[in-house]
C-alpha cells in the first residue's frame, strides 16, 4: 500500500473525532499557532508531545487538521502516520500529489447546509463551531482560596449547575444539541425545542441590545430589529432537571425519584437549561471576543428565551465583591455544588487550561473517580445489590474507600450490576462526597455517573 492508498483507506475506516483531539487541537496547536506553519507545525507539535505517541492518535490529528481547514499541517501528521505503521518514509511526489486532495470544509451557498462526513456543515460558522465540533471551555479545581477569587476584581463568579454541559447551535432550519463530549444528542423536551424555534421565526419587531466586542463591562450596543439581526446563535450551558424541591439532578429519572420519595409520585422533573454565555450571535464569531461579550450577549438571547418559556434561565453572574459574597454565601447555605470563577476579560479555549487558570472551580463537595471493587448483597426484591463498595487507585495499589449507596435509580442500577459482572476490574464510577471521615473513607457519598472504562 503506497502513501496515498494508505491516507484513503484511513479515512475511509475514520470514526468521530474525539473531544480529547479537539481540546489538545485547541490548546496546543491553535494557541501556539502551529497550525499555520504547515508540515513544520506538525513536526514542532510531535516534537514536544509526540514521544511514544501511538498511530492512532497522529491519525487523529491528521483528520483533525482536514476539517478545520488546514490540509498543510494535516499533511505532516500525515507523514509521520505512515511511517509509524509502515515503516516507510513517503517520497516528495507522493506528498505533493496527496497533498492536493486532501479535502477542506467545502464552500457552500448562504442558504446551504452540506454533509461532510456525517456531521452538517452550517455555512455561517467557522470550523471550530460546527455542531460537533465545539469543544467547551471547562473549569479546572481552583489553585488558590476561594477568598482570591472573591476578591479579584479580574474574576467573575457564576453558581456551579449540577447537570450536564450541552451547547445549542440554533440555526433556522435546524437546531442543534451536542454535548461536551462533542457528540450530537437528541433535543432535550418538546418545549425547548419549539422556544428555540419561535424566537428565529417569529420574533419581528422586537428589538435587542447588541454588545460591542471590546474589552471591558459591554452591554451599551445599539438596539437592532430582531428579525434582521438575531440569525443564527450558539449557547454554552447547563441542562438539568428539576424536582418538586427545586434540587437539580443530571437526569430526569433522579429527580423523579426524589420526588416520588417524598410523596409526590405525579408531580413531573423539570427540565431547565441554563444560560452560561453565547459563543456565535450576530454573525460573530465570541470566542474571539472577551468573556464578558459572552455573557452579555447570552443574557440578551436569554431574555428573549426567558420570555416564552420556564425551560430556560440565565445563570447569573457575580461581578463586584458585594456580589461575589453573596453568590458564595448562598451556595454553602443551599448546599450547592460550588462555584464558577472565570477572568472575564479571557478569550474561549476549548478544553483545561492550567497554565493561566482563566476559568477554576471552588467546591464545597469533593468528587472521585473510583474503580467498583463489589457490589453489597440485598434482601429486597427486584434489587441487583444494596451499595457500591468503591476503591481508590494509589501507587499502584487499590485503597478502599467505603461504599455509595446513593444517586442511583434501578435502570442504572442494573447497568451498573451488569458492567461489573462483564469486567470485575474495570468498571470506574463518578463519586460525589461531602468529605472523608477520619479513616479515610467516603462521608455522604452519592453516584454521578460512570467514568471510563479500565481494561482488565
Amino acid at each position: 500500500m503506497n502513501y496515498t492508498e494508505y491516507i484513503e483507506s484511513k479515512r475511509k475506516a475514520a470514526k468521530k473525532i474525539s473531544a480529547d483531539i479537539r481540546e489538545r487541537w485547541n490548546n496546543r496547536i491553535v494557541t501556539r499557532g502551529l497550525h499555520l506553519l504547515g508540515e513544520q507545525g506538525a513536526i514542532q507539535y510531535l516534537s514536544d508531545y509526540g514521544r511514544g505517541i501511538g498511530t492512532a492518535k497522529v491519525i487523529s490529528f491528521a483528520l483533525c487538521a482536514e476539517a478545520e481547514g488546514y490540509p498543510e499541517i494535516a499533511a505532516g501528521f500525515w507523514q509521520k502516520a505512515f511511517e509509524l505503521e509502515t515503516g516507510e518514509k513517503a517520497t516528495v511526489t507522493d506528498v505533493k500529489n496527496t497533498s492536493t486532495t486532501i479535502s477542506t470544509t467545502p464552500k457552500s451557498t448562504p442558504n446551504s447546509q452540506k454533509t461532510v462526513n456525517n456531521l452538517e456543515i452550517v455555512p455561517e460558522l467557522p470550523p471550530h463551531l460546527q455542531p460537533g465540533r465545539i469543544v467547551t471551555m471547562q473549569p479546572v479545581d481552583a489553585p488558590s482560596e476561594r477568598s482570591y477569587y472573591i476578591e479579584n476584581p479580574e474574576y467573575w463568579g457564576q453558581p456551579k449547575r449540577d447537570g450536564n454541559r450541552v451547547i445549542i447551535i440554533a440555526t433556522k432550519d435546524k437546531i442543534y444539541y451536542q454535548s461536551r463530549s462533542t457528540n450530537l444528542r437528541q433535543q432535550p423536551s418538546i418545549e425547548i425545542e419549539q422556544t428555540l424555534q419561535q424566537i428565529l421565526t417569529q420574533l419581528t419587531t422586537t428589538t435587542i441590545e447588541l454588545p460591542p466586542l471590546t474589552k471591558g463591562r459591554v452591554g451599551e450596543g445599539s438596539s437592532v430589529d430582531a428579525v434582521n439581526q438575531l440569525g443564527t446563535f450558539i449557547l454554552d450551558g447547563e441542562l438539568y432537571y428539576k424536582s418538586f424541591n427545586g434540587s437539580e439532578h443530571r437526569t430526569g429519572s433522579q429527580a423523579a425519584t426524589v420526588n416520588i420519595e417524598n410523596g409526590f409520585p405525579t408531580t413531573q422533573p423539570q427540565v431547565v437549561y441554563a444560560i452560561f454565555k453565547c459563543l456565535f450571535f450576530n454573525g460573530n464569531d465570541l470566542t474571539t471576543a472577551t468573556e464578558s461579550a459572552r455573557i452579555e450577549a447570552g443574557i440578551t438571547i436569554g431574555k428573549l428565551l426567558i420570555a416564552n418559556s420556564q425551560e430556560f434561565e440565565i445563570v447569573p453572574t457575580a461581578r463586584t465583591l458585594e456580589e461575589k459574597l453573596l453568590l458564595a454565601n448562598k451556595q454553602q447555605t443551599e448546599n450547592r455544588e460550588g462555584e464558577v470563577w472565570i477572568q472575564h476579560n479571557c478569550q474561549y479555549i476549548g478544553g483545561k487550561n492550567v497554565r493561566t487558570f482563566p476559568m477554576v472551580r471552588t467546591k464545597y463537595c469533593i468528587e472521585f473517580d473510583l474503580l467498583i471493587v463489589g457490589l453489597t448483597k440485598t434482601k429486597v426484591v427486584g434489587r441487583p445489590f444494596s451499595a457500591i463498595e468503591v476503591a481508590q487507585e494509589k501507587n499502584g495499589k487499590l485503597v478502599p474507600m467505603g461504599t455509595v449507596g446513593t444517586g442511583f435509580n434501578m435502570e442504572e442500577m442494573e447497568e451498573i450490576a451488569q458492567r461489573y459482572a462483564a469486567n470485575p476490574h474495570g468498571v470506574k464510577i463518578k463519586v460525589r462526597s461531602q468529605g472523608l471521615t477520619e479513616s479515610g473513607l467516603l462521608w455522604h457519598a452519592r453516584f454521578l455517573e460512570f467514568s471510563e472504562t479500565v481494561n482488565s
